[in-house]
């Protein structure tokens, strides 16, 4: 009887193992594909309506322009191309929010503070796509 109950411990054992195994690979595959699909899209599509819902409350202190257009198309495309998690997680440590924050303090939106925000998106997505490459 004793060599029995061994037997059906280590059973049970093995089968914990394998249930175990096969829980965290299926989290980790989850985690890695299916990720971007259930939260990057949902939470890009809030940050797009709402930076669109509050452009105007945000930016009322400055004179229709141009420039102004300019800058909502910009910040609305930054938006559209965060591509992953890490670009969510580092939202508020980014450059461009940054200088976006500068160029509205004032009432007077320059071409010189579009082309340089422009440049700076370009110069980020391209340090991006060389991380991605490597």
């Amino acid at each position: 009887m004793l060599y029995r109950n061994n037997i059906v411990k280590k059973s049970c054992f093995i089968k914990a193992v394998i249930i175990i195994t096969i829980f965290v690979a299926a989290t980790i595959y989850i985690i890695q594909n299916k990720l971007d699909d259930w939260f990057i899209k949902p939470t890009k599509n809030i940050l797009i309506t709402e930076a669109g819902k509050n452009w105007e409350s945000e930016t009322s202190h400055i004179n229709d322009s141009v420039q102004k257009d300019s800058l909502k198309s910009l910040l609305l495309y930054y938006f559209e191309n965060i591509k992953s998690m890490k670009d969510v997680v580092n939202l508020d440590q980014e450059k461009i929010i940054e200088e976006f924050e500068v160029i509205i303090e004032d009432s007077l939106i320059t071409d010189e503070e579009i082309s340089k925000l422009t440049l700076l998106m370009h110069k980020e997505q391209n340090e991006k796509s060389k991380i991605n490459r490597n």
